[in-house]
């Protein structure tokens, strides 16, 4: 069975109406997001959890090549930039790092369509590998998702695959 809604159809596994509760947080608000997450010390396991998987999972090499070999910085990039954006300052981060879409060290690291895949991959993994809720997990991934293919959108009519 498929949700319908308008001209957009939601699959089942996509579909979170049997997940969402009255108690379900709005996470419009950063403090309801930072509390779903598990606060500051959430956000780094998140960010460690990401590194782990591209250094272990051999289908996200093409990811994990864009990066230097120690990701020291990058986990700490990673954890700045989830940090900022789940507590809605985004465009604190975005002033003093640059853009905000998967762009979260100064190295401007740029994704292709399937590097941008890769990633999405990664933090899909990391994600469920966290004992957050599945519309926290779901939320995240829908947002991320929206940011990398504004991203991806430009970098492939500059440079397509």
């Amino acid at each position: 069975m498929f949700f319908v809604m308008g001209d957009v159809v939601i699959p089942p596994e996509r579909d979170i109406s049997d997940i969402v509760t009255r108690g379900t947080l709005d996470f419009s608000s950063g403090e309801n997001r930072l509390s779903a997450v598990g606060g500051e010390a959430g956000i780094r396991k998140l960010a460690d959890a990401f590194c782990q998987c591209m250094e272990t999972h051999p289908e996200l090499a093409v990811i994990r090549a864009k990066y230097p070999d120690d990701l020291t910085d990058y986990r700490e990039a990673l954890a700045t930039f989830l940090l900022s954006w789940i507590r809605g300052e985004v465009p604190l981060y975005t002033k003093s790092n640059g853009r905000r879409y998967l762009n979260t060290n100064r190295r401007r690291v740029r994704l292709n369509s399937t590097e941008k895949e890769a990633w999405l991959r990664c933090m899909q993994q990391a994600l469920d590998t966290q004992p957050l809720s599945e519309v926290f997990k779901r939320y995240v991934m829908v947002q991320l998702t929206l940011s990398a293919e504004m991203t991806r959108k430009r970098q492939d009519e500059q440079h397509p695959d």
